[in-house]
C-alpha cells in the first residue's frame, strides 16, 4: 500500500484530494485472521504519512466485506467507523457514506483512533468462518 501511495505522490495525483482507505493489516493462521498493523500503527495512518500533506485522508468501511461493498444493488444495514485527518474530513465522508443504502456511518474520532477500528475487521471476518462462511456478517451499534 505504501508504495502505491508514493507512486501516486510521485505523480501528483493526490495533490489537495480525499483519499479514503479501507485496507487493514491481516495475517491468517489455522484458527482464523488476526490484527497485523504496520509498524505506524495502521494502514490508514501508513497511508496519511505518505500522503502530501494537502491531501486529506479518512478511513471507512473497514468492517465492511468487500464482496458486499463491490456490489452496487446490495443492501447492508451495517454500520461503519469513520476517522479522518480533521472534524471537516470526517462530516464530509459521513455525509457520502449515508448516502449508500443502509449503510450508517458513525464517527470514531481522529486518525489517531484507527488502529482501534481496523482491529475489529480480522474479528468480523473469523466470525463469519466459524458461522457457516457467512458473508453477512457486520458490526450494528445500538
Amino acid at each position: 500500500m505504501g508504495d502505491t501511495i508514493e507512486e501516486l505522490v510521485d505523480q501528483e495525483v493526490l495533490t489537495g484530494q480525499l483519499l479514503i482507505s479501507s485496507v487493514v493489516g491481516m495475517q491468517g493462521d489455522e484458527l482464523g485472521l488476526h490484527f497485523d498493523p504496520p509498524s505506524v500503527g495502521s494502514v490508514t495512518e501508513l497511508v496519511a504519512e505518505r500522503a502530501p500533506a494537502s491531501t486529506a485522508t479518512a478511513g471507512v468501511f473497514h468492517n465492511l466485506a468487500t464482496d458486499r461493498l463491490a456490489d452496487l444493488d446490495a443492501d447492508f444495514d451495517v454500520d461503519t467507523l469513520v476517522v479522518a485527518t480533521d472534524e471537516e474530513v470526517r462530516q464530509q465522508v459521513i455525509a457520502l457514506v449515508n448516502e449508500l443504502a443502509r449503510i450508517r456511518a458513525l464517527s470514531a474520532g481522529p486518525l489517531a483512533n484507527v488502529a482501534e477500528v481496523e482491529s475489529v475487521t480480522p474479528l468480523v471476518i473469523t466470525i463469519a468462518g466459524y458461522n457457516d462462511n457467512r458473508h453477512d456478517v457486520g458490526v450494528r451499534f445500538t
